[in-house]
């Protein structure tokens, strides 16, 4: 069987109870702070699971690849502002980190068993 539609289903269930969890958390307090923090937790969780998916072989593909963003962000402000400012550098980084992650998670739940090459 290629797809495990148990897994699936169990990731989809933490999805949406970490996205209620994320709504009540950011509803109850309402400072930027806290909607940071969940931030970092949704990209945390999205990687932990894609890296149960896709298994340690295949998650260093995506994984260095997002390394690589992380680091063409860092020249693209170095291009245009002629320095790197942490402040402006980490909300636009978590939030392409975000993305990515959804992305990479997505992918990764109809990735079945790759082989090892």
């Amino acid at each position: 069987m290629l797809v495990d539609y148990h897994r699936i289903l169990m990731q989809l269930a933490i999805v949406i109870l970490l996205a209620v969890v994320t709504r009540l958390l950011q509803r109850f307090s309402r400072g930027r702070r806290m909607k940071q923090i969940c931030g970092y937790v949704w990209v945390t969780v999205l990687w932990g699971m894609s890296i149960t998916n896709l298994g340690p072989y295949w998650f260093a593909y995506p994984m260095a690849l997002w390394m690589v963003l992380a680091l063409v962000l860092i020249f693209i402000q170095l291009i245009h502002n002629h320095e790197f400012i942490y402040r402006r550098y980490w909300p636009v980084f978590w939030h392409g980190s975000l993305l990515y992650a959804v992305v990479v998670f997505i992918a990764s739940l109809f990735s079945g068993k790759l082989p090892l090459i």
